[in-house]
């Protein structure tokens, strides 16, 4: 990723994010919020996590045909079992 490439990302918040998923692909939100959620779970920080899990729940619900984005950030909360 570039350098201006990265400190967009890391101006854009999750509100941002989704209000541009209105009308972007559902899918490359899905996959920024998936990398927002694991950078966030990487450093502990809590807040971003929740943030993120509540844009993911909302993008589930307004595309319910689409895999759910919840089932794939409980997969990286929890180890599977043996």
């Amino acid at each position: 990723m570039s350098d201006l490439a990265a400190k967009r990302r890391a101006s854009i918040t999750v509100a941002q994010a989704e209000q541009a998923a209105a009308v972007a692909d559902p899918d490359r939100l899905a996959v920024s919020l998936l990398s927002e959620f694991r950078a966030a779970w990487s450093t502990g920080d809590h807040d971003q996590m929740t943030a993120v899990m509540l844009a993911a729940i909302d993008l589930d619900q307004t595309t319910p045909d689409a895999p759910r984005l919840m089932d794939e950030i409980r997969g990286i909360r929890y180890q599977a079992a043996a």
